[in-house]
């Protein structure tokens, strides 16, 4: 008992809190009573940050895919015909930090494609010399390095996504995501370790920090 009572004095004397698991039982049941809706754009940004985190140290330059296209005139195809330019690391990252609420991998790069198919495909149809016209199509191919197959299922397929990967992810941002819509959220993530950002009260041996606040999100900046 004494033994008991000394290590609760020392909790209290040097301002200290222990992490109740409950803390993080809360949060999951709050994030499962959401709509469904908002349970999807939690696993949409959880998928973005994993994305980010994932693409960390990568090259900017490095080519993650490209698009090739063909056109057929005569009822005869021509080969594959790579187009420039290439889809990039440096890509991926602007189309991932500028929506991190709405956008995953795979949905960047389908952004990307629509928008170089569209564009090689007119250009291909203006600079054909054919009588009658040709017909064109356009195809994307990854780098094997960047398949979907060799990255991390939870960031292609939210099935993958449960809710301590949620719960992990907002904890791991350094501030709320622009668009931030769950406030209510924040005093459960506080405990659990979400940064100076989130407006968290300080920690121990931390002079920084406000008290908990209703963030309506951070800038891009601030994102990984």
């Amino acid at each position: 008992m004494n033994h008991r009572r000394g290590v609760l004095l020392v909790v209290f004397a040097c301002g200290c809190s222990i992490v109740d698991p409950s803390d993080r039982d809360e949060l999951r049941h709050q994030i499962a009573s959401m709509p469904l809706d908002d349970i999807s754009r939690l696993k949409r940004l959880t998928m973005n940050a994993g994305a980010l985190d994932w693409l960390k140290g990568r090259p900017p330059g490095d080519q993650m895919g490209k698009l090739q296209c063909r056109y057929q005139a005569g009822g005869v195809w021509t080969e594959w015909a790579d187009q420039e330019p290439s889809y990039i690391v440096q890509d991926m990252r602007y189309c991932l930090l500028e929506d991190p609420f709405e956008v995953t991998y795979l949905m960047c790069k389908d952004q990307w494609e629509s928008l170089q198919r569209q564009i090689r495909e007119t250009d291909l149809m203006n600079s054909l010399p054919i009588p009658g016209g040709a017909t064109v199509e356009c195809r994307f191919v990854w780098d094997f390095r960047y398949e979907p197959d060799k990255i991390p299922a939870e960031l292609t397929d939210p099935d993958k996504v449960d809710t301590n990967d949620v719960i992990n992810a907002l904890i791991a941002l350094p501030a709320p995501p622009p668009g931030w819509a769950f406030p209510r959220l924040v005093p459960l993530l506080c405990p659990l370790g979400a940064g100076e950002g989130w407006g968290c009260p300080p920690r121990p041996n931390d002079p920084t920090g406000g008290q908990p606040t209703d963030p309506t999100g951070g800038q891009p900046g601030d994102w990984p």
